[in-house]
């Protein structure tokens, strides 16, 4: 039987037009082939029907994993893939640790969800953070090297102009520096500037989010009074660059700030830092934390930015890696490689830890703060609740039924566990994203260098008719078992 996270994409040419080819995908496997209409046809037909495919042709689909036995075949073999996987990744995947100094923030973004949950607090005291590095090789993954760790200073807001606050990021960064740990820390930009000549030598890369031009920023992340919040966050962003430090540009996108974006590229383009090649902008879908409130789909936000982005050239500055689709697509381009076969979400299943000022862990960035969410505690002593962690760690597309048979399951992972919580009020429910959309839309802007790619037999994508296997692919992909230990054994 076709395999169920099959996903066949009709292909067209510059000129718009429909060609008798189609693209092959599946999910599960990680593997392409452009195919013909007929073997389109066969596919859905089951490989019979009115067209059967000749034994050389199924025999290259079956090897490529477009075809099992049985659905339950493909069950038991998906389920020891998602073993093998998140030991793959457990031991391969670098491990955040996210400590937060203090939950208050100096902007009210109407979109933020720690709004929502009305979070303050004070600061984390000395001794806090200095039991916290005391406690933090208990939640480093065995075998792990400080080299594949990052740490990062999160909120609230971490950068704010207050010494007290300054002093204990600047002890977590040099706690951190001193384990071997990368450094970071995800900041609105209002108190850079004058945080910068403590910061520059002492960290790596600061997260800074920008939502617009000037009148569009100010308006969806407001200082109290209505005091303007921009300038003060791109005075932060240049001495940053000047001190040598690299800036991730954040762009909170929705519908209602997307049509605002070009014009924040000219701008940014103007800006003395933006040649330095230490500043890059990047595209993150606004996800919708209130389930009092509807919101377009990602997916439909995803169309509306490709369409934005083929017609304006300047929307080419920011990167499109927050729509998961189409990185891993770009990431194929580059490298012959699909993104590993995941089942999960993000690094709330694999191996993510956020500790704040009370002493209290969480296993998900969005849940930092709600106690009643906490997976365990490091103080006064450590402790970990196997079934709250459990939760996180465990949750699979294979047990969500609503991810019953979708072919994005084996990468997307159900979407967001902390979305489906807020508005389904279970981890077991799917919180759909613009995975597949992505998938499509890129496998579609690239049709002409699929094709050129599956003709030459250069890049991992096969060329399949009704009559033969044109251009075959014929090294090895998926896992393979050396020594007792899954290996992810590439098609490049």
């Amino acid at each position: 039987m076709p395999s169920t996270y099959n996903v066949v994409v009709p292909l067209k040419g510059n000129d718009g037009a429909e060609q008798d080819y189609h693209v092959l995908f599946n999910t599960l496997a990680g593997t392409l082939d452009v195919i013909d209409g007929k073997v389109a046809t066969a596919l859905k037909e089951g490989g019979g029907g009115s067209l059967p495919l000749p034994p050389d042709v199924l025999g290259y689909l079956d090897q490529r994993g477009y075809y099992f036995e049985s659905r339950q075949d493909e069950v038991l073999r998906s389920r020891i893939l998602y073993d093998e996987m998140m030991r793959f990744h457990r031991q391969s995947a670098r491990q955040p640790l996210v400590v937060i100094p203090s939950y208050n923030c100096d902007l009210k973004c109407p979109y933020c969800w720690q709004r929502l949950y009305h979070m303050d607090s004070p600061v984390m005291s000395e001794e806090m953070a200095n039991h916290l590095f005391e406690a933090l090789p208990t939640f480093l993954e065995k075998n792990h090297s400080p080299d594949k760790t990052d740490l990062i200073i999160f909120g609230g807001e971490p950068l704010q102009d207050k010494p007290a606050l300054r002093a204990r990021v600047l002890h977590l960064l040099e706690l951190g520096r001193r384990a071997g740990y990368s450094t970071k820390a995800i900041s609105n930009g209002v108190g850079l500037a004058p945080n910068v000549p403590y910061l520059k030598g002492n960290i790596d890369v600061i997260q800074v989010t920008i939502d617009g031009p000037a009148e569009i920023h100010n308006k969806r992340r407001p200082l109290p009074g209505r005091r303007e919040s921009f300038a003060p966050m791109i005075e932060g962003i240049a001495r940053a660059v000047d001190a040598g430090i690299h800036i991730n540009v954040r762009v909170n996108t929705d519908m209602t700030n997307l049509y605002t974006l070009p014009e924040l590229s000219e701008f940014a383009q103007a800006q003395p830092w933006f040649s330095s090649g230490l500043v890059r902008f990047h595209l993150a879908p606004v996800k919708n934390h209130n389930p009092r409130k509807e919101s377009p789909s990602e997916s439909d936000l995803l169309l509306k930015v490709l369409e934005l982005v083929g017609r304006d050239e300047r929307m080419s500055i920011y990167d499109l890696s927050g729509f998961p689709g189409i990185k891993y697509f770009q990431g194929f381009k580059d490298s012959g490689l699909f993104s590993p076969h995941r089942f999960f979400n993000c690094e709330a299943q694999i191996n993510f830890f956020a500790f704040d000022l009370h002493g209290d862990v969480y296993a998900c960035w969005d849940t930092a703060g709600l106690k009643h969410l906490a997976v365990g505690s490091f103080s006064p002593e450590v402790k970990l609740d196997p079934t709250k962690l459990g939760q996180w760690r465990k949750r699979t597309a294979l047990d969500i039924a609503g991810c019953q048979p979708c072919p994005s399951s084996p990468h997307c992972g159900g979407g967001c566990q902390f979305l489906a919580l807020e508005h389904k009020k279970t981890f077991l429910e799917s919180a759909c994203d613009s995975m597949m959309e992505g998938y499509v839309q890129a496998i579609q802007s690239n049709a002409n260098w699929l094709l050129e790619r599956a003709r030459a037999g250069d890049h991992a994508v096969g060329l399949v008719t009704a009559r033969e296997v044109v251009t075959p692919v014929t090294r090895l992909f998926g896992l393979a078992d050396s020594d007792g230990k899954a290996e992810l054994i590439g098609c490049a």
